[in-house]
């Protein structure tokens, strides 16, 4: 038989072989794609996130972030912006995976098996995974930040790789086929393995973010939201750069405390940091948002000139019957 009769007894026997190519591929990776696709996982990607930036940053801040009692909802809102990139990267990888499996079967569909660049490909896509597999580790090692995110999810990708590589392996000729028992366990084990250098890689990000965060959060203090506190009671609000004003006199007297920023907001509590806040002495001051007997105004600068309204400098005072509770 000629190689054009060959040629076109592929191009004929062509739909069956892409079925079957279809359903391998489908079966070998469907595991590892309901695991990326999953809401809970996906969740639970977004939450492990925000902890690990808040408590590596609050850590720098010298406090426990247990402190701040956010709910699931708080860490998913704080990590969402910075987490879709990995899910838009694994997107990218997988589009681009689609574009060579379906140059590998075409070329394969015309040039027949015996083609040397497709057989190459089956037979050593394995040790391009393994050179992926090792780069990850090589990027993680080198310790910058970049790199220090990527490692791991290099790692992952250079997993799926070589399940595919696998499966290409198992397409040429006189190759054998794996057992189902055997596929189903490389497929579950490459879908935890995935997973594990996704979390990994997003625990890689939030420690180098919640660390950047604290590292430049002296030089940011002002970029924070400017915080007045009207009270009925002293409460004490102690810090360099917080100053204290009073109005009236006796049981009327009314206290407003300037030179303070909103650190967080959360759990029903305002998180507050003096304006001259620093790495060597800072402290973090925590307020109940509902007590009736507290006003908070935030501006846009809380040093501008404006109408005090009658509040001027007052003398020390007493032990507060409600004061505020130091966090760090």
């Amino acid at each position: 038989m000629s190689a054009d009769e060959t040629r076109v007894a592929a191009r004929r026997d062509a739909p069956e072989e892409d079925e079957k190519d279809d359903e391998l591929r489908g079966s070998l990776v469907k595991g590892v794609v309901a695991v990326f696709l999953n809401v809970g996982v996906l969740t639970a990607l977004l939450v492990y996130f925000g902890w690990v930036r808040s408590e590596v940053m609050a850590s720098s801040l010298g406090i426990d972030q247990a402190i701040f009692g956010m709910t699931v909802d708080d860490y998913v809102r704080r990590s969402v912006r910075s987490v879709i990139l990995l899910p838009i990267a694994a997107a990218a990888g997988g589009l681009v995976w689609v574009w060579f499996n379906q140059w590998w079967l075409r070329r394969r569909r015309d040039h027949g098996e015996d083609d040397r660049l497709t057989t190459w490909f089956a037979t050593w896509m394995w040790a391009i995974a393994a050179g992926v597999i090792a780069a990850g580790g090589a990027l993680w090692l080198l310790g910058y930040a970049a790199t220090y995110i990527a490692g791991p999810f290099v790692c992952a990708a250079g997993i799926m790789l070589l399940l595919y590589g696998i499966a290409l392996r198992g397409k040429l000729p006189g190759a054998m086929r794996m057992e189902p028992m055997t596929e189903g366990i490389l497929r579950g084990s490459v879908a935890v393995l995935v997973v594990v250098g996704l979390f990994w890689s997003a625990a890689n990000w939030a420690e180098v973010e919640g660390t950047e965060l604290a590292a430049d959060y002296e030089q940011t203090v002002l970029e924070l939201p400017g915080v007045e506190v009207d009270s009925t009671v002293p409460l004490s609000l102690d810090g360099s750069g917080v100053e204290t004003l009073c109005a009236g006199s006796g049981e009327n007297t009314r206290y407003r405390y300037r030179g303070l920023r909103l650190l967080e907001s959360t759990g029903g509590k305002y998180f507050l940091v003096p304006e001259d806040w620093s790495m060597e002495y800072g402290v973090v001051l925590v307020l109940p948002a509902d007590d009736e007997r507290t006003r908070f105004t935030f501006v846009r600068d809380a040093n501008g000139v404006r109408d005090e309204g009658g509040f001027t400098g007052c003398p020390a005072v007493d032990a507060p019957e409600q004061a505020s509770t130091p966090a760090g």
